[in-house]
């Protein structure tokens, strides 16, 4: 992966942001040393960081803000993550942050707010590599901060097509941490998924994905394809797609039968 120094001009965000960082332990006066132990990181880790050969993700920005009082996490909100994400979901993007209810199917994946780094960088890197591809995970994993924050998380109910217990995505240790990563999400009080089982024939989720965010009383929608999507906002749209994600909601088994099924699935990978 080319450095910062190697690449021409500030074209990401994200090189803006690292380079920020960096002025600002300088403006401190700090050694690497002297900021990673502010933050609780290695000094490797803040060289890597400064050089970029390592993502920023959210949790390296939001330790330098408790530990020097700045709002680099405001930045890598509004422009590291929309930097990484089409211009096309960027708007459901900010309706994603302020729900108060999330309703998400999908077919063939995980759904991206439960993912886990190595799963995310699995399926990223299908389509995107080095700096691209870093920025893209930490995007994913930024969404995923939103269902699982301490202060007011939304309301999270996902259905799952049993084939995406199945999928060998990026090998068996991956799947494993995924499918064990997903069960602890289940124990959270906030976030359920239930499983569509294998046996079930043709049903409304074979058209594809759909995602919901409720917030403020209102409704917006979410129809994803690859390379492309539609973020729905029309409300007799919306009312469709809600209606579609309930029949498909009809063909999921019950919260502890599906948590059964996933535990068994675990086994699988080990």
């Amino acid at each position: 992966m080319a450095t910062i120094e190697e690449r021409e001009g500030l074209v990401f965000a994200s090189e803006y942001l690292i380079l920020d960082l960096r002025r600002t332990r300088e403006m401190l006066g700090l050694t690497q040393e002297a900021w990673g132990a502010r933050i609780r990181f290695s000094a490797q880790h803040v060289s890597s960081i400064e050089r970029g050969i390592r993502a920023v993700l959210p949790d390296y920005v939001q330790a330098v803000d408790r530990a020097f009082g700045t709002n680099f996490s405001h930045f890598y909100r509004e422009y590291v993550v929309g930097e990484s994400s089409p211009i096309w979901l960027r708007p459901w993007l900010d309706h994603e942050r302020e729900a108060t209810t999330l309703r998400y199917f999908e077919l063939a994946v995980i759904t991206g707010v439960l993912q886990t780094e190595a799963y995310a960088r699995a399926i990223i890197g299908t389509t995107r590599s080095g700096a691209a591809a870093d920025d893209a995970v930490a995007a994913r994993l930024a969404r995923g901060r939103v269902v699982t924050r301490d202060d007011n998380p939304p309301r999270v109910v996902a259905i799952l097509d049993d084939s995406a217990l199945r999928r060998p995505v990026g090998g068996m240790a991956v799947m494993h941490e995924q499918l064990t990563t997903l069960v602890d999400a289940i124990e959270r009080p906030n976030i359920s998924v239930f499983i569509v089982p294998a046996h079930v024939g043709a049903y409304a989720g074979l058209d594809g994905p759909v995602a919901l965010a409720t917030a403020h009383g209102r409704t917006v929608g979410l129809r994803d394809a690859p390379g492309a999507g539609d973020v729905v906002e029309d409300p007799a749209r919306v009312e469709l797609l809600e209606h579609q994600w309930e029949a498909i909601r009809e063909y999921a088994l019950p919260q502890d039968q599906s948590l059964d099924l996933i535990m068994k699935a675990v086994d699988t990978w080990t």
